[in-house]
């Protein structure tokens, strides 16, 4: 059997190096097919698949949640409740607690932002990891840091002493007590996380802050470690027993907005890899992605059997002589299958390749998002098996029909010279077949690739509720550097009268939230005069902002005023509120004059009506929103927004300049608005760039597939075109010949194509903007395209048809 086995690969080689073209050919459609699949596959394995790396036993981490005061079930905790869960969950051999946070780096001459996360004394021990030198935190410690292998090697030189040195953290001076190992980026997958405090820090950089006694500061996320023998379930019920009890002790922290009881929920590591609340989409986004690359393999699959279809026709007198010489149809198929074997196997080498250099630009690209992104989508066992049987996968579907039909054949009938009655010049119904299923299926690929144009069109288009045109932004977070209130005043203060001074400077605020950013802001508020029916939801959107926000933004007054100068601490409380906010406790009455309290405490009067405008996505409905003036309700993280005459992108290295002039060791962060919404455009941006490199590359692979056929027409009819010009056919009747063929394929793909479109983009409409699933334009647009493809594809085999002379073709006969 092994001898066999060996005897038809040398000789599998042997043909294949005989045919260099046909296996080039192949080999770079099957590696462009299982490349394809192999990235989508890649990404789906980092991001769900692998487990964290460096960390002991993650089998048995899981996450622990609390569920939100507005509903949703996946939230994070407080620190007495973490205390509480730590001593009442007895499944545990332990529970973490981290929260991110930006810290400010001064090393040496050197200021930078970095991410990082504050963590319970246990972090490193409860994950088991091995640091590269030092130690991890002890009892009581609250200037220690344990600094990324990355940050160590890049900014600290990669220093042997480096455990002991100072460096100083938002401002304070911390010691490095140890490194952590290479490839190590923190609990939150995803975030390259470059440093780790220990979360007695707090009162070093925030000693006003009160996490450590507050219930209701919700800012932890909490893991641990199962016990051997526990399940997630046994753990989450000794959870769900403290929860009650906290919410007897505790009921205004622990009851939610419907009055129900919060809700403690435990994952195990493998299901909370990606947070919870987005992992739907996450999910369903690379389902839609796997899924058209699965179809562009399909097509590769379509043209290689394609190719050994003309290509048993040309060995057929080979296979004919095999036969008559006693060889069986059995042991001619395997032979077969043992060279498309080799072809798939030299395709998936050229498809790893492939996957691993687009991964690599993948794992270089960086997304207009505020946190720093750790994208990394290593070659492992997994997607080499994946691969593997990707590559067998493509053998049975593109290779056994043809080598089944090319040994179907009568062996006498072929040495005698009679083709036509070997079934050679039968009729090419697997061909035709192949050819509509490959248009059929590009049209899809080439449809979804057009909505998500069309959606990334809509969305660059849509009014965000604000003029987005020459605005600059400059993000700055005074209170990473430990900035108090009364600093943080008089840094935005004199920022904004340098900036304001600038030439070509329209106007200038500040923002806490820029809008459609990952950034949120919620609050709850209780409306004089209204009462609320029961569950009914009272947390809304709200945005602290400085005086003349308003027209800095372009967001247009419906009615009353913005904030202004007076609106200071020691004025009354005012607001500025939206039209859905109005429309929802004042509906048809003047809002001007009205009142609400905020769940951060106080009254506020509301002076003005703001144009409704889209907060966090810009697909979102119309929503309540309200503002509060920065003067009153002091955050020292704000955003410097300010309006040019000139091109914005010339403003953001002033605006830097101005804010390095009053802190050198500030970390700052400037962009333009447009660059901004970057973010909220980012998965039109991706489909629209994913499916676009598919949809080409399916139209190019379908044109290959109609041109092969129409010039195996063309080669196999070279006697009937001769005697139908021997007989005055003209070159131009011979040309529509050819054509009609082609189009005849065409159509009949592209009906089908229209079909499997209506059914497999109603799978997009999630993920368009402003676009129907079936909108008309596109799939007409996409219908001509192709049908122009399919018709440049056709134009060479029908000219050359065009071309043939008769008498030469008359004597080969």
């Amino acid at each position: 059997m092994m001898d066999g086995l060996r005897q038809d690969l040398r000789f599998a080689v042997r043909q294949l190096v005989r045919a260099p073209g046909f296996a080039a050919l192949a080999i770079a459609m099957l590696a462009l097919g299982i490349g394809a699949t192999t990235t989508i596959f890649s990404v789906i394995n980092a991001v769900f698949l692998r487990p964290p790396t460096h960390v002991h036993e993650p089998g048995r981490m899981v996450a622990v949640f609390t569920s939100d005061f507005s509903g949703p079930r996946f939230g994070t905790s407080s620190y007495p409740d973490f205390v509480d869960f730590a001593g009442g969950a007895s499944g545990l051999d332990g529970l973490a607690a981290v929260t991110p946070r930006p810290f400010s780096v001064a090393a040496g001459n050197e200021s930078f932002r970095a991410m990082g996360e504050m963590v319970s004394e246990n972090y490193f021990g409860l994950l088991g990891v091995s640091l590269e030198q030092g130690r991890g935190f002890v009892p009581g410690s609250e200037t220690e840091v344990v600094v990324g292998y990355g940050l160590w090697q890049r900014r600290l030189g990669g220093a042997t002493d480096v455990v002991g040195r100072t460096i100083r953290l938002s401002g304070h001076a911390f010691t490095v007590v140890g490194v952590a190992p290479e490839g190590f980026t923190g609990a939150m997958r995803g975030i390259r996380t470059e440093a780790w405090t220990p979360l007695a820090a707090q009162r070093v950089l925030s000693p006003s802050d009160d996490m450590f006694t507050n219930r209701g500061d919700r800012g932890l996320f909490l893991f641990g470690r199962l016990r051997n023998g526990v399940s997630p379930a046994e753990a989450q019920s000794q959870l769900t027993v403290v929860g009650a009890r906290l919410h007897r002790a505790y009921r205004e922290r622990w009851t939610d907005h419907s009055g129900s009881a919060r809700v403690v929920t435990v994952l195990p590591e493998r299901d909370a890899r990606i947070f919870p609340t987005i992992r739907g989409p996450v999910t369903r986004f690379l389902a839609l992605l796997m899924g058209v690359a699965c179809l562009v393999l399909a097509i590769c699959c379509a043209n290689l059997a394609n190719l050994l279809l003309a290509r048993g026709t040309v060995r057929r007198r080979e296979v004919a002589v095999r036969l008559a010489l006693g060889g069986s149809r059995l042991r001619l198929v395997r032979q077969l299958l043992t060279e498309s074997l080799v072809l798939s196997t030299a395709g998936a080498v050229g498809g790893v390749v492939l996957a691993t250099w687009a991964t690599g630009a993948l794992g270089s690209f960086e997304p207009p998002l505020p946190v720093p992104v750790a994208l990394e989508f290593p070659l492992d066992g997994r997607i080499l098996l994946f691969t593997v049987l990707v590559s067998v996968v493509t053998v049975l579907l593109s290779a056994l029909a043809p080598a089944l039909r090319a040994t179907r054949l009568d062996h006498a009938t072929v040495l005698r010279g009679d083709l036509t009655a070997a079934g050679v010049v039968r009729r090419v119904g697997l061909r035709d077949g192949l050819v509509i299923a490959q248009v059929a299926v590009s049209l899809v690929v080439l449809a979804a690739a057009g909505l998500f144009l069309a959606s990334l069109r809509n969305a660059t288009r849509l009014d965000p509720g604000f003029r987005a045109e020459g605005l600059a932004l400059l993000r700055l977070e005074l209170g990473i550097q430990g900035y108090d209130s009364a600093r943080g005043r008089a840094f935005y203060a004199e920022l904004e009268r340098r900036v304001r001074a600038q030439p070509g400077v329209e106007a200038v605020s500040l923002a806490e939230i820029v809008p459609l950013g990952m950034s949120r802001q919620r609050r709850g508020v209780e409306v004089e005069g209204y009462a609320p029916r029961e569950g009914e939801e009272m947390e809304f959107g709200v945005n602290t902002v400085g005086a003349g926000y308003f027209e800095t933004m372009g967001i247009p007054l419906v009615r009353g005023r913005g904030f202004e100068r007076g609106d200071r601490t020691g004025a009354a409380p005012v607001a500025v509120v939206n039209e859905s906010f109005a429309r929802r406790f004042w509906p048809g009455e003047d809002p001007l004059g009205r009142r609400f309290g905020t769940s951060r405490g106080g009254t506020r009067e509301v002076v003005g009506v703001a144009r409704d405008g889209r907060y966090g996505s810009l697909t979102e409905d119309p929503q309540p929103h309200f503002y509060e003036p920065f003067a009153q309700a002091y955050e020292a993280d704000m955003v410097l927004l300010a309006r040019t005459s000139r091109d914005p992108r010339d403003l953001l290295p002033v605006l830097i300049r101005e804010a390095r002039a009053l802190d050198p060791e500030l970390p700052v962060d400037a962009s333009t608005m447009a660059e901004h919404l970057g973010y909220a455009w980012l998965p039109q941006r991706i489909g629209a760039a994913v499916l676009g490199a598919f949809g080409v590359v399916a139209a190019i692979l379908a044109a290959f597939g109609l041109y092969g056929v129409m010039s195996y027409v063309v080669s196999q009819r070279t006697a009937e075109i001769g005697i139908r010009m021997a007989l005055g056919a003209r070159s131009g009747d011979v040309r529509m010949l050819v054509v009609r063929r082609a189009l005849g394929l065409t159509v009949a793909g592209v009906l089908l194509g229209l079909a499997g479109t209506a059914a497999a983009t109603r799978l997009l409409a999630a993920f368009l903007v402003g676009v129907s699933p079936t909108d008309p334009m596109t799939i007409v647009s996409v219908v001509l395209l192709f049908t122009a493809v399919a018709l440049l594809a056709s134009w060479l085999p029908a000219r050359r048809a065009a071309g043939v002379d008769p008498m030469r073709a008359l004597r080969s006969e």
